[in-house]
């Protein structure tokens, strides 16, 4: 049953009504993939649905529970199937056939991701990139049921650890360690032999680095399009790390901004539940200049893309729209440490920085509270009256980025602009 395209959310579909006897089908009204919807049963029960046919038969593969497995989840899922369904195979098969092939760690690894990762992690392409090549290439081959912890810890960790990667291994010993504890729960395993196992590059520090008054204007520069091109100019990713800066926004939020979200004209940006975090919508107010960046960002890419940041490549595909990777960060950011002279810096430290500088803003004659800048930053607050708060202090929140803007461009040394915001305000 066709719905309508504001009632396809993760909130949405839970209000969906009920037949009075057996069940109901409601389909994606964008059609993203054909076929993906939510089944709604008498009872209550809603759960993620992908229809196919195979060999000319009517086929249903469940993706989860509403509720256990997002939207976004969902929909990957969906992706893959149809994908599947192109090639000609069926994707209940494969789903199968992962459950039943655990013999190998490689076929544990497969099924892990298939039933598990996949329908509840968002970050589930992270996992399987490391099992694939920290995990599979050395012990892939091994009886699962047999591995040991010297197995794991002399195998797979030390090795990660002696090429200079600690937190990689201590990344990967906490992947292993979860498959093998899904094992227990779903194969019947007895025994997880990463369990007692140590953090092999010890406990991860937390982070207080930010981007120091010296350091600024050298980041800046960085940002030349110039430096950060591969075949010259890189407009794009110049743009994105000065967003980060000035909207203080998580990284993955900002690559997974849709156009519909924006709202150039009063200048606002909401971040939907389903991309947030924390999974509670957000809207950004964006100063002048921030709005002017959405603007040559629209001026760049296809008037019919649906992301901000679109990837070109896989947008080919079957025709899907889908957003840059992380690595359109992590290639840049390579760059911009070896422009800068910034050793140890990371893309998520801009966010700290932004955060750091906040401290000189004034709201009258106040320093801005901790409340704000919990909303400003769209962290969860753990105040029961907060959460039915829904006054967005957007007021408050674009004066705080209206000034960290002009501090900023202070900064930086960028006299021309500060002249420019002092005109607007005047």
């Amino acid at each position: 049953m066709p719905i309508a395209p504001d009632s396809f959310t993760d909130r949405g579909v839970k209000t969906l009504p009920p037949p009075a006897s057996g069940q109901i089908d409601y389909f994606d009204p964008d059609q993203k993939p054909p076929g993906f919807g939510v089944r709604v049963s008498h009872g209550g029960t809603r759960s993620w649905i992908y229809l196919y046919r195979h060999n000319g038969t009517k086929c249903r593969l469940k993706l989860g529970k509403v509720g256990d497995v997002g939207l976004r989840a969902a929909r990957d899922g969906a992706w893959d199937a149809h994908e599947q369904v192109r090639k000609g195979k069926d994707p209940r098969m494969a789903r199968k056939q992962a459950r039943v092939r655990v013999d190998t760690v490689k076929d544990l690894a497969a099924a892990y991701i298939a039933d598990y990762a996949k329908p509840r992690k968002s970050s589930w392409k992270k996992d399987e990139q490391i099992l694939n090549r920290e995990v599979i290439p050395f012990i892939g081959r091994a009886r699962a049921i047999d591995v040991t912890r010297a197995d794991i810890r002399d195998e797979v960790l030390k090795r990660i650890v002696e090429r200079g990667a600690p937190v990689r291994a201590n990344h990967t010993l906490e992947i292993v360690r979860k498959m093998y504890n899904w094992a227990i729960q779903e194969k019947d395993f007895t025994f997880n032999p990463a369990a007692l196992l140590q953090k092999p590059g010890g406990p991860r520090p937390s982070r207080n680095r930010y981007l120091m008054p010296a350091e600024l204007p050298r980041f800046w520069v960085a940002l030349d399009p110039q430096n950060l091109g591969r075949r010259g100019l890189d407009e794009a990713g110049s743009i994105a790390f000065k967003l980060l800066l000035m909207t203080a926004k998580r990284e993955m939020e900002l690559l997974r901004a849709r156009w519909r979200d924006i709202d150039l004209d009063s200048g606002c940006w909401t971040v939907p539940a389903d991309i947030a975090k924390n999974r509670l919508e957000h809207i950004v107010p964006l100063t002048p200049y921030a709005v002017s960046l959405f603007r040559r960002l629209r001026a760049l890419s296809n008037e019919d893309h649906d992301f901000v940041f679109q990837s070109r490549v896989l947008a080919e595909r079957d025709g899907v729209a889908t957003h840059m990777r992380r690595v359109f960060y992590e290639k840049r950011i390579i760059k911009i440490r070896k422009a800068a002279q910034l050793d140890d810096f990371t893309t998520h430290d801009l966010r700290r920085t932004a955060t750091t500088y906040w401290g000189k803003v004034r709201i009258g004659q106040n320093p801005i509270g901790r409340e704000l800048k919990k909303r400003l930053l769209n962290h969860a607050v753990s105040d029961i009256t907060a959460v039915y708060d829904r006054f967005e202090y957007l007021d408050e929140k674009r004066e705080v980025l209206s000034q960290w803007e002009k501090l900023l461009f202070e900064m930086v040394g960028d006299r021309e602009k500060v002249v420019a915001l002092a005109h607007v305000a005047s």
